[in-house]
Order: structure tokens, then sequence, then C-alpha cells
């Protein structure tokens, strides 16, 4: 406990932090980061802000996405219409409706104020998700972009425009983060050479317990299926906005995929 209390002393008394806890476990285990002290990037907690005097809002816990520092700082310089503002602005709410998908998956009681302005926590829902200590399975790491060949521009791009959302990417198959693997044709005639095919792996910890035969593993397979739904949509636009070259497509016999082409002509921040 003495642990949990240190870790969230800067929150206000009257904000549980069991609740902050478990918030922060959850945001972990999906493979996203959490902005400690509003240090970003990553999800940023902080007490509710009432929109007036009516707005019974004491104990609940607001989330904000922080983007990285270069996006911030560009964002700041610039007008509503210039690209940099607008990407952080498209930025925040794509990962802040993320993480409204997913949260309740893990027993989290996450919705919108009434004005949609911030997103907020107010209670728990069952147990969650409790991932026990020795739930890690020693397997060997993924292959890495370099050893799946895959095209150098298109994974630039990629690494380039997560790191300006705030993004980790994995640096194989097997790790947390946006994931990059070679693309399955969606038929005879699709040329994929230099295109890179993306997804979203949560933390190792969530998936080695989805794939686990203990008890809680079947709460865990539905917290990582809502995470996976979650993050393909907003990938799709994050890193687009960013300035990544995307398209979605429908590969033979298969889920929609996301593909990443390679630098887009219109970005953000210009290298």
């Amino acid at each position: 406990m003495d642990g949990i209390r240190g870790r969230f002393a800067h929150l206000p008394r009257q904000v549980d932090p069991l609740l902050a806890d478990r918030i922060t476990e959850a945001v972990l285990l999906s493979g996203l980061p959490v902005a400690f002290g509003g240090q970003g990037p990553g999800a940023h907690l902080c007490p509710a802000d009432p929109l007036d005097d009516d707005d019974r809002c004491d104990g609940l816990i607001a989330l904000h996405w922080r983007s990285s520092r270069r996006l911030s700082d560009a964002a700041a310089m610039e007008r509503p219409q210039q690209p940099a503002f607008a990407a952080r602005q498209t930025v925040t709410a794509s990962m802040e409706t993320a993480l409204a998908e997913f949260l309740p998956a893990f027993g989290l009681d996450a919705r919108r104020d009434r004005l949609g302005w911030e997103l907020r926590v107010g209670g728990t829902r069952g147990s969650g998700v409790h991932v026990p200590p020795d739930v890690l399975v020693r397997r060997p790491p993924g292959r890495t972009p370099a050893e799946l060949g895959l095209g150098p521009e298109a994974v630039g791009a990629v690494r380039r425009s997560a790191a300006l959302a705030g993004l980790p990417v994995a640096g194989h198959l097997g790790a947390p983060g946006v994931t990059l693997g070679p693309c399955p044709p969606s038929g005879d005639e699709d040329d994929t050479a230099g295109v890179v095919d993306l997804g979203w792996n949560p933390a190792r910890r969530l998936s080695d317990l989805a794939d686990s035969r203990s008890p809680a593993a079947g709460s865990a397979t539905a917290a990582r299926s809502a995470v996976h739904a979650a993050m393909s949509h907003a990938l799709g636009t994050v890193l687009g906005v960013c300035g990544t070259d995307l398209g979605w497509v429908r590969p033979q016999g298969r889920e929609r995929r996301l593909r990443a082409y390679g630098a887009s002509a219109a970005p953000a921040i210009r290298r």
C-alpha cells in the first residue's frame, strides 16, 4: 500500500490511490506507456476537472493522452489549422477514444463527461484482470523488421510517426507496441514489395495469461481482444496524421489489415 500511495502522491486525497493503480496497471497491460507526473508521452492520470458548480466529479480520475514533446512543442507554435496543431488534437482524441474502448474490459468504468471533453474513470466493475507474477512464458524473441526484410522506407515512416504520437514500436514481432510484419497478399496482382503490415501487441504479461490454462485466462482474452480492436482503429488515424501513408486491405480469407507504404506527402512535421 505504501508503494502505491507514494506512486500517486501528487494526486489529491479524494482520489483513490488503489483506483489510480488499477488504471495504471490496465494501461501498461495494454502495451501503452503511462506519463507519470504529467511527463509524457503516454496516458496521464489527474483529478477530474469540474465543468461547472453542478459537476460532481470528486474522486473521479481523468485520463489525458500526452503526445511526444516534439509534436507538442511544434503544435504550441502553430494555429489550429496548421499541420502539427491539428495532428496533436487528432492524436489526443484518437488515443483517448481507444482508452475509453478497452478500459471497460479491464473492469474499469470509463466514460466521457457530459460535454465529451474529458475521459473519466469513476469506479470498477468486478475484479478486473489480475496477472500473477509467474505467468510469463519463456519463449524465443520474434523476428525483427530487418530479419523479415521489410521495406526500410515504410519502417522508417512508421517509427517516426509513432514517436511523434508517443506510441512504442515493437522491436520484434513478440514485443509490445506497434508491430511491423510482412504483408499477406490480398489477391494475385497485389504487389506488397516494400509494404509493411501493421498491428498491435499488448504487454506480454497479458498475452501469456490469455494463452494460459489459468482460470483468469478468459478475462485476459477478452481484455486482449478489446485492446486489439481499439488500437487497430487508433493506429489507422494516429500514424496517418503523423506522417505515414496508410491503407486498409482485406487479404483473401482474412480480416481487414492496416498497411504502411512509406512517408506521406504532407507530414505533420517536416524533417
